[in-house]
């Protein structure tokens, strides 16, 4: 998980989850933003959320990894769920 902005009010999260999709068929990366910390893994949310989908759970984790990296690139910053 990371956040954007000053940690308080206003701040935002990015998380981004790898897992296999809910009929088993495939792996996903999902990848949503918002102002609270979803803790849900199997979280559907309405809109503003990416989907990439992958045929192994290894392809599912690179590519989770490569959208961190990426995110941290853009200026996004790792969360402690010990900082508040």
């Amino acid at each position: 998980m990371l956040y954007s902005g000053t940690l308080g009010p206003g701040r935002k999260f990015r998380q981004i989850v790898a897992g296999p999709s809910e009929d088993h068929t495939f792996y996903e990366v999902r990848i949503f933003e918002g102002d609270s910390v979803q803790m849900d893994p199997d979280f559907n949310a309405l809109g503003g959320v990416e989907y990439y989908s992958h045929d192994t759970v290894e392809a599912a984790d690179r590519d989770a990894d490569a959208e961190r990296d990426r995110s941290l690139a853009a200026g996004w910053l790792l969360y402690d769920a010990g900082t508040r």
